[in-house]
């Protein structure tokens, strides 16, 4: 509503009137207390702010390591491991798997018999059967000599997938690898399950486990059968049988072994109602649910599940591939691998999208990014999210270079490149060098130019956890470097 020109007057008389007032109150009076916030809110306000140098995201990302219960869902666990593989498990995890999580309940072998029944008493269905060749379910030595080279022609291929997919960086296997720290050794796997229920998981990880921290590898059939034969034949996955130790008094046996429930015994007890009962009662007194889902007991601490039926892009891309396991996006996921929250001012998209459908080796000694077999509109719809919202805020400052660098800003970053010992830690294409940071052959491809320059100038605040040397270059330097760097292209480089 406007005023009219009289009362507006008039409004700003008083207004004029309590402004020269307060001049002349008493001490201690005041027309209006000043507003304190509470310390809490200022707490919660610091620790959800997003730093200045961050972009607002337009998805809520999820992060696999805040994952409500840890756990498998146990309705379906007798499909998955063998009975006796559960009896032993239960009775004491670590001597089943090393690095198992799950605590040792001290449950005796009538309370361990008892669960086993009520797990199989919740069963929802029965292990689809994987039409399989004859001779792939032959023990070696019973093949014959066409058999054995045809069983190993689908073994091969197996590694090979195995190899590229990089499973170890996840997995240890006896104690070896599993850098990440997420997956159980793979050591004795075989004792655990059949080949068609490993075949079923890896075809779709997210049916068996929504939660899983495991990627979805988009295998084929073929890769499929490979990896299963791979894995249930190849002895790393077979546990090694235990050697007696000599000691002063002759052979000294290891530690007797908990009862196990066996497969036979199993069926003669699985419905045994008062049995299944009890098993109900022991988990829930062992708080089981607390990680587990487990049918039947759901009142105790229900099932939640997230509803990730409507994810589309990059956010389903997220979820299925987990590529936060590795990976960081602002304040979620994981530090194994590259953090992205900026990877849109860093990355060249165009060699991004080559990269994510086939990765190759950037550092040799770690940090191996596994082939997740994505298609061309995966990895166009994960770049262009890139490009778009994991970005700086303010672009970072260019060196000036356009179009190739001359010659003689080429050779002045060359001089320092060696002068630096920066050929230490990174080989420089075909001419060697060091392995600990990533091959510099064609980091003009891969790298934008300002984030080389940002890079350069200060490592450990590109990068926390960058074990590059900081060393001061000067202004002239860093452009010389800059130069250097982005000479090394793959079209140059081929024509050397």
């Amino acid at each position: 509503m406007r005023l009219r020109p009289g009362i507006l007057l008039y409004a700003i008389s008083i207004v004029t009137m309590v402004t020269c007032l307060s001049w002349k109150l008493p001490a201690g009076v005041v027309f209006a207390q000043e507003r304190k916030i509470d310390a809490l809110f200022l707490e919660l306000d610091k620790k959800y702010r997003l730093p200045e140098q961050w972009s607002q995201l337009p998805i809520d990302i999820e992060d696999p390591y805040k994952r409500i219960k840890n756990g498998p869902p146990l309705t379906n666990v007798i499909n998955k491991a063998k009975v006796e593989w559960i009896s032993r498990w239960i009775a004491d995890p670590k001597r089943v798997v090393p690095n198992a999580k799950m605590p040792n309940l001290g449950l005796d072998f009538e309370e361990i018999k008892a669960v086993i029944a009520y797990l199989g008493s919740i069963k929802e269905n029965e292990l689809p059967q994987v039409a399989w060749d004859a001779y792939l379910l032959k023990k070696e030595d019973a093949l014959s000599e066409d058999e054995y080279n045809k069983m190993d022609k689908v073994f091969n291929g197996g590694k090979g997938v195995w190899g590229r997919a990089r499973c170890t960086i996840c997995h240890p296997i006896k104690g070896l690898g599993g850098n990440v720290g997420v997956g159980p050794d793979l050591g004795a796997i075989t004792t655990k399950i059949n080949r068609d229920w490993l075949y079923e998981w890896l075809r779709d990880t997210k049916g068996h486990f929504p939660d899983t921290m495991m990627a979805q590898f988009r295998f084929n059939d073929s890769d499929l059968r490979g990896v299963v034969e791979f894995v249930m034949r190849d002895t790393q996955f077979i546990p090694e049988e235990a050697d007696e130790e000599e000691g002063d008094n002759g052979a000294k046996s290891a530690a007797p072994e908990a009862s196990v429930l066996t497969a036979k015994e199993f069926e003669t007890i699985r419905k045994e109602a008062a049995l299944i009962e009890k098993g109900k009662d022991v988990i829930e007194r062992a708080r089981c649910f607390v990680c587990h889902d487990i049918k039947g007991i759901q009142e105790l601490m229900p099932v939640i599940n997230r509803n990730r039926q409507g994810l589309a892009g990059f956010d389903k891309l997220l979820y299925e591939v987990r590529c936060l396991t590795c990976h960081r996006i602002q304040d979620k996921g994981g530090s194994y691998a590259p953090n992205l929250t900026m990877v849109g001012s860093k990355i060249r998209m165009d060699w991004e999208r080559d990269f994510l459908q086939a990765p190759d080796i950037i550092r040799p000694l770690s940090q191996q990014m596994p082939k997740f077999n994505l298609t061309a509109d995966e990895a166009k719809s994960a770049t262009d999210f890139m490009e778009k919202s994991l970005i700086t805020k303010e672009p970072l400052p260019s060196a000036g270079i356009t179009g190739e660098p001359a010659p003689e800003v080429v050779a002045a970053g060359e001089k320092v490149f060696y002068e630096k010992g920066c050929n230490t830690c990174h080989a420089e294409g075909m001419k060697g060098g060091g392995v600990v940071g990533p091959n510099l052959g064609t980091v003009g491809d891969r790298l934008q130019q300002p984030y080389i320059l940002y890079h350069l100038k200060n490592p450990q605040q590109a990068n926390p956890q960058a074990v590059e040397p900081n060393f001061g270059l000067s202004d002239d330097e860093l452009k010389a470097l800059v130069g250097f760097l982005v000479d090394h292209v793959q079209k140059k480089a081929s024509k050397k």
